[in-house]
């Protein structure tokens, strides 16, 4: 919905009017509806920068920074059950005087406490000021679908934060350096390096950790506090109708909260099962919409059949997107200069050809099936990691049999086809089920970078898989990618799967039902197999949303390949000629493309960010 921006702190460093107003402007992509900040000292400094996209409320009394007799507000997100909180905040003979969850918010904040947060249901970043308790709090939503990174700087004493590190280092009077270890270990091991820890491409700016507040007091000490305890895997409904019943009543009811809008809804729609249930859902509630898809020129990734049946089933108002290769080079090196960061995937050039198209058609909100896959399983490394947590019991050749009948042979890579295979790499240190080692042979030099940690989310292996792909490696990347670039065309992206409740819900059921008859998402599909087409419902194969390299970029202009190959720390570190045979022998695999793309982001990133 919004940027934000501020800085807290002494103030021999607190930034000048040129420099606020240079950092405004900067953020009008995020929200070009409406500019402003408020400047005000107690015993320290403080500045909150606002730049708004209105979406709920539209009205100019709902503009940012917001303020009443208790307290400051900047924000940015949704907070979907807004109106369902306002309604208990009336009823203790709480005012109001707009029709904005922003307001809502700042009241809920204020009368509730940084302790209830957890109550909110949707996804935000913000910095609350308490004219009471001189304090304010900056806070993530759980699934850190909204971006929040910050700089503290404990020898000159301040704190600055925003929704885009190119603000942090706007408003810094300090140098802020790259960091050539987050860069090394993102050539290695690509995205799923990048959220393992909290650090960013820069020195000394952070994201807050979804589910987390950073409070800090007039006295600027600062603490980190977790309002969010996540549910632990406990398996108690074990009746697949019971279930599943209960999954689709919590989706319906909740992803009812997650379309509200005062502006007209785009939707992303491709031929998978999530994509059908919103599209299903959406088609009832709402008349202002419209349907967009990617279509993709390799077999592969080709999803318009299934497309085709839920335009005609459900009368979609639709529209597909085709790559635009001259483009593409320009915009993703518009989208690492204004985000500060690197692109996780080239899929990501495709999303930002939608999103154009999107935000031309005047849409600013737009809805996708993110986090389904990883709360309900839809990869097929979570079906071997489900074969894995069950290998020792009585049951396990048949769900084996299935597997191999049912999932197997639509597989293309080499590491999911083999279980034994699979098993001695999930023993390793920090194992991702990718080949990422295949990215060593292009590294001459070696170094002495600790390799990331991987967390434990669980003690059964097919859980802690989806909840590392949930909290660590994918859903982190993929709504990174996903609000830098929606954002940069001023539209709110928002994936309703991402739900807390849902998440609570999944823990609670028996993961056999999960997967059944060697089929993914099983339970998605049984509840809703009255909605959605047979042909969806039952199909196997995998196919997602993904862009090849080869449709996205030119590598053989001699432009890209000379940043590639001649950018440092290709130089210092990277077999050049390997590389460059790579290129123009038209050899790329799948894995070399996602190693070529990460470089030449990186080229890129290191173009803008001299040292």
């Amino acid at each position: 919905m919004c940027g934000i921006a501020g800085f807290i702190g002494q103030q021999n460093k607190f930034p000048n009017k040129l420099t606020i107003k240079d950092c405004l402007k900067l953020m009008k992509r995020r929200g070009p509806d409406y500019q402003s900040s408020v400047h005000f000292k107690e015993k320290i400094e403080y500045l909150f920068c606002a730049s708004r996209l209105s979406i709920i409320d539209l009205n100019e009394r709902s503009n940012q920074p917001f303020e009443d007799e208790n307290g400051i507000l900047i924000f940015n997100g949704e907070i979907y059950n807004y109106i369902e909180i306002k309604k208990k905040l009336k009823k203790e003979g709480i005012k109001f005087s707009t029709n904005s969850d922003t307001e809502v918010l700042l009241k809920f904040l204020h009368y509730k406490g940084e302790s209830k947060i957890e109550e909110l249901d949707g996804m935000w970043s913000f910095a609350y000021y308490s004219k009471k308790r001189k304090q304010t709090i900056l806070s993530r939503d759980k699934f850190g679908e909204k971006p929040l990174y910050f700089n503290i700087n404990k020898k000159d004493k301040y704190l600055i934060f925003g929704s885009n590190v190119n603000y942090i280092k706007k408003l810094s009077k300090n140098k802020i350096l790259i960091d050539e270890k987050k860069i090394i270990n993102f050539i290695k091991n690509s995205y799923r390096s990048v959220f393992s820890s909290t650090g960013t491409f820069f020195k000394d700016i952070n994201y807050l950790e979804p589910g987390t507040n950073l409070i800090i007091n007039e006295n600027l000490h600062i603490k980190f506090k977790r309002y969010w305890n996540k549910s632990k895997y406990n398996a108690k409904l074990n009746k697949l109708s019971i279930a599943t019943s209960k999954v689709k009543r919590l989706i319906k009811s909740e992803f009812k909260k997650s379309f509200r809008s005062d502006t007209p809804i785009a939707f992303l729609l491709s031929g998978g099962v999530d994509s059908s249930i919103i599209s299903e859902i959406s088609s009832k509630i709402k008349k202002n919409i419209k349907f967009y898809s990617f279509k993709s020129k390799s077999k592969n990734y080709d999803e318009s059949k299934n497309i085709d049946i839920l335009k005609k089933k459900y009368n979609l108002k639709h529209e597909y997107i085709l790559a635009d290769k001259k483009e593409n080079f320009k915009m993703l090196n518009s989208y690492i200069a204004d985000n500060g960061f690197p692109l996780m995937s080239s899929t990501y050039l495709a999303y930002g050809s939608l999103c154009k198209k999107i935000s031309s058609d005047k849409y600013k909100v737009l809805i996708s099936g993110n986090g389904a896959d990883e709360i309900f399983s839809g990869y097929y490394a979570h079906h071997m990691s489900y074969l894995l947590s069950i290998e020792k019991e009585s049951y396990f050749k048949k769900k084996h049999h299935e597997w191999e009948k049912n999932t197997k042979p639509f597989i293309r890579m080499e590491i999911l086809k083999n279980f034994k295979k699979f098993k001695k790499m999930s023993k390793e240190k920090n194992p991702t089920f990718h080949e990422n080692k295949e990215y060593l042979k292009f590294f001459i030099k070696k170094n002495n970078l600790k390799e990331y940690k991987s967390q434990r989310y669980s003690n059964d292996d097919f859980i802690n898989h989806l909840d590392k792909d949930l909290f660590e490696d994918s859903v982190p990347a993929q709504m990174h990618s996903i609000d830098n670039i929606s954002m940069y065309y001023s539209i709110e992206a928002r994936a309703p799967f991402l739900s807390k409740k849902l998440f609570d819900l999944r823990n609670r059921v028996n993961k056999n039902l999960l997967i059944q008859k060697g089929i993914a998402k099983y339970i998605l599909r049984n509840a809703f197999k009255k909605e959605v087409p047979d042909s969806i419902i039952n199909e196997k194969e995998k196919i997602g949303f993904y862009s090849p390299l080869s449709e996205t970029i030119n590598l053989k202009n001699l432009k890209i390949t000379n940043l590639i190959l001649n950018n440092r720390i290709t130089k210092k570190y990277l077999n050049r000629d390997l590389i460059k045979n790579k290129i123009y022998n038209n050899n790329l695999s799948h894995q070399d493309e996602k190693f070529i793309f990460s470089l030449l982001n990186i080229a890129l990133f290191l173009k803008k960010n001299k040292r």
